[in-house]
């Protein structure tokens, strides 16, 4: 019997019955489109919750049925005991796999509390709690990891619901929402310790259902973070400062502790011994900050590769800080438009010479690769600048060859609830097609491609155009890899998928490929050859060895 499950659900909960063209939505992050990486919270409610001696398993659903055809999650939800079932609904596309999942563990469950979490249903809280009767709790916000002792004790009678901060709820049919404690007085409560990650795999003598996604075996890496809010205004984006203070009840951006990023880095050293992704720009936190940080990381011996994100091109004394500092690392950046006119709309506020600055410094500095991101789907967007950005690209190619990674991508499938371009739809020229929860969960529902299931298109891009020109931008990208002997051309396939979307707005030709399409994964990560240091792994080893798991 576990106190908790945390469960992680497929965007769409019956993908493997379905007929479907996913394209190219998840191309560019470490998923596949079944979206089955779960957030970075469930690891840090993992570490709130096991040391002070509660009884918790993580669930990855979605892994499970993309791994195994035959998984049967029924039988799989049926059978676990739990007092609390909690299904992450953080990023939208997962709301028909959660709502899915949820109503069934009600079924077979109807004793458990059944809870939702993240920003989606933070964001819906009130639409879940009036029209989903078989969800009971929702914690609000995105800080809620302190909160999750209170409500396990409360539900089990060691105390009061109502006294449980942040946390939305029925009493007698009636919708209650607790107080709203502020996030940013919380940040330090927060803790990543993958021993517990490692902990439950031994214990369960079970990888699978607790992997991030479902190629971690093969390209392993691990994550910690050094804030949360955003001073930024990024016009898509539902983690804006916008969408913080106007949706999450977050004032402002908090800052970790220098002490617990590095015990955060320490635990993926001695516990995964994989590549290590810091969320976060760490320039940006202040020049005292990122010294401190970067000469921590060295004096603690930490060693493992390390990527880093920039959300404004950084100046050289950075790149020379990491140079000094960090063994290994590489660089991301994502300036979503070569065309700085669209990119002032999309609210990134530098020029190209900028950009070009940065790349070369961390070419100059060591860095191992760099990876620059632009997107398809962008207010004033036209396909004019989607070929510039091609262009663009080609001349970075003749310049740095394949050290520079380069990406487009469309908005898919939802441009974010909460964002400026969702909440002030017309100022930024876009048309929104679903508003509501429901909504969302009727686009998976009914639409037959990933260009019907988009929420969005703008004044000048339909979606059709959307889908179209994002293939067309991948074939073109991938002759001009071709051309110039770098890795990642896929053009067949990015050929049959562009044959797929019909001229006149009809659904594109079923397909039920689910896998990268314009990119290969491996142009994203680099640990796929990483050998695993700490000898606490040496199962992740072995089941290597036993699934003789390849990528598809």
């Amino acid at each position: 019997m576990y106190d908790i499950v945390l469960m992680h659900a497929p965007s769409i909960y019956d993908f493997r019955k379905r007929v479907r063209d996913y394209g190219p939505v998840s191309d560019v992050i470490p998923s596949t489109p079944i979206f089955e990486m779960y957030p970075i919270g469930f690891v840090s409610i993992l570490s709130q919750l096991v040391p002070l001696g509660y009884r918790v398993k993580i669930e990855n659903l979605a892994v499970e049925m993309l791994m195994d055809k035959n998984f049967d999650v029924e039988k799989r939800i049926k059978g676990l005991e739990s007092s609390i079932f909690s299904i992450d609904l953080h990023w939208l596309p997962h709301v028909h796999g959660a709502l899915n999942i949820a109503r069934i563990v009600k079924k077979y469950h109807p004793e458990s509390a059944v809870m939702l979490g993240g920003l989606s249903s933070t964001y819906y809280h009130m639409e879940i709690m009036r029209n989903y009767d078989f969800i009971d709790f929702i914690l609000l916000g995105d800080t809620t990891e302190p909160f999750f002792p209170q409500l396990i004790d409360a539900f089990q009678g060691g105390g009061k619901l109502e006294d449980v901060p942040n946390l939305a709820w029925r009493e007698n049919g009636r919708i209650r929402i607790n107080r709203i404690e502020p996030p940013e007085r919380y940040i330090d409560s927060v803790r990543l310790d993958y021993r517990y990650l490692i902990k439950q795999c031994i214990r369960n003598l079970s990888v699978k259902s607790a992997l991030p996604y479902s190629d971690w075996i093969i390209s392993p890496s691990g994550m910690t973070f050094i804030e949360k809010g955003c001073h930024h205004n990024c016009v898509i984006c539902g983690g804006s400062k916008f969408a913080y203070e106007h949706s999450y009840f977050r004032k402002g951006v908090s800052y970790r502790s220098i002490d617990n990023v590095i015990d955060d880095l320490l635990s993926i050293q001695e516990n995964l011994g994989v590549p290590a992704f810091i969320i976060g720009d760490v320039h940006e936190a202040g020049r005292k900050y990122e010294e401190e940080l970067l000469k921590r990381i060295k004096e603690n011996g930490i060693d493992i590769p390390i990527m880093f994100e920039i959300f404004n091109p950084a100046p050289e004394s950075f790149y020379v800080n990491l140079e000094k500092n960090v063994s290994e690392y590489t660089v991301e950046i994502s300036p979503e438009s070569s065309d700085e006119n669209v990119r002032g709309f999309a609210g990134r506020y530098y020029n190209n010479t900028g950009l070009e600055k940065t790349v070369e410094y961390a070419k100059k500095h060591g860095a191992r690769k760099m990876d620059i991101f632009f997107s398809i789907g962008l207010s004033h967007q036209t396909r004019e600048t989607v070929l510039k950005d091609i262009d663009y690209m080609d001349k970075m190619y003749d310049r740095y060859g394949s050290w520079v990674h380069l990406f487009t991508s469309p908005i898919a499938p939802f441009v974010d609830p909460g964002s400026l371009a969702f909440e002030m739809n017309e100022k930024f020229g876009y048309r929104i097609f679903a508003r509501t929860l429901n909504d969302h969960y009727n686009l998976l529902e009914y639409s037959k491609s990933w260009v019907d299931s988009l929420n969005y298109e703008t004044e000048w891009l339909t979606r059709i155009d959307i889908g179209r020109l994002s293939l067309e931008a991948g074939y073109l990208i991938a002759k001009m890899k071709k051309e110039k002997n770098l890795p990642g051309s896929n053009i067949e396939l990015i050929e049959k998928f562009m044959n797929s979307i019909s001229h006149d707005g009809a659904n594109p030709l079923p397909r039920n490929y689910i896998g990268p399409i314009i990119y290969e994964k491996d142009e994203l990560v680099w640990s796929k050859n990483i050998k695993i240091k700490n000898v606490n792994c040496f199962f992740v080893n072995l089941y290597r060895g036993i699934l003789g798991l390849t990528r598809k």
